[in-house]
């Protein structure tokens, strides 16, 4: 109820952005990451409702699954490492992926973000999670982003402005993609990411060959400046488990 304009309204939403990047410790001393903090509090995912008993959407619960995800994410990411995670079904991963790219693709410019799988609808499906992230935060918050290009695949925040005659792209310049490799494990050559996102890895048969070509992406050198998220659960045990298992151990 802080009206806007005024230094309350501002200070609102710095503190809301600097816990958003650097985490929150409640009152008796339990902490929690930036990414999880920003889940919890922007990102609506479809919920069970106890009081109509059925699904709605909202905001996500506090859940220990979640508490230990985000904080092996924020290790992972912080020491050059990547995550594979065998997981059980419904337990909201691709909800969790998605707040982790429009986290990215919300506070740190120039970031370019890779939503990938095997089969598209997988990736879209994740991928329209982020873009619903970001409609909400355009309409809620003061974290909104114009996009252009604007598509189902792609987005980028930026604008266009006339400076002269010319036109003059300005903006944020974040970006998130999304792509499947099921007939080209090579989808990704040639780009660059600091978040890969690989979906469904237990029916993605090709998964060895993808992560190959894609590594690069998030790597200068030896260095990693990025971090793939590899998770799935069980699949064709001939097929893409396999494979997914390979990479696991």
């Amino acid at each position: 109820n802080i009206p806007e304009g005024t230094i309350e309204y501002t200070k609102f939403w710095e503190d809301v952005r600097e816990k958003c990047l650097d985490g929150f410790t409640n009152s008796v001393g339990i902490s929690i990451t930036g990414q999880h903090f920003f889940y919890l509090n922007f990102c609506r995912i479809l919920r069970n409702d106890e009081k109509i008993n059925k699904k709605s959407v909202g905001f996500p619960k506090f859940v220990d699954l979640d508490y230990d995800w985000f904080w092996i994410v924020d290790t992972a990411k912080k020491n050059q490492k990547n995550v594979s995670c065998v997981k059980g079904r419904r337990q909201g991963y691709s909800y969790k992926a998605g707040a982790i790219i429009t986290h990215e693709y919300t506070f740190f410019r120039e970031s370019r973000s890779i939503i990938g799988a095997f089969l598209s609808n997988y990736s879209e499906g994740t991928m329209g999670f982020v873009i619903d992230n970001c409609n909400f935060l355009n309409g809620n918050t003061e974290f909104k982003k114009q996009r252009n290009p604007d598509t189902q695949v792609y987005f980028k925040s930026s604008y266009q402005i006339n400076v002269g005659g010319v036109k003059v792209r300005k903006g944020y310049m974040s970006s998130v993609e999304c792509m499947t490799f099921k007939d080209k494990p090579g989808a990704a050559i040639g780009k660059s990411a600091t978040w890969l996102v690989l979906d469904e890895a237990g029916v993605f048969p090709n998964i060895i060959q993808a992560y190959g070509y894609s590594e690069p992406l998030i790597k200068d050198g030896n260095i990693y400046t990025g971090c793939c998220l590899m998770f799935g659960s069980a699949g064709s045990m001939e097929g893409g488990t396999q494979h997914f298992y390979d990479i696991f151990i």
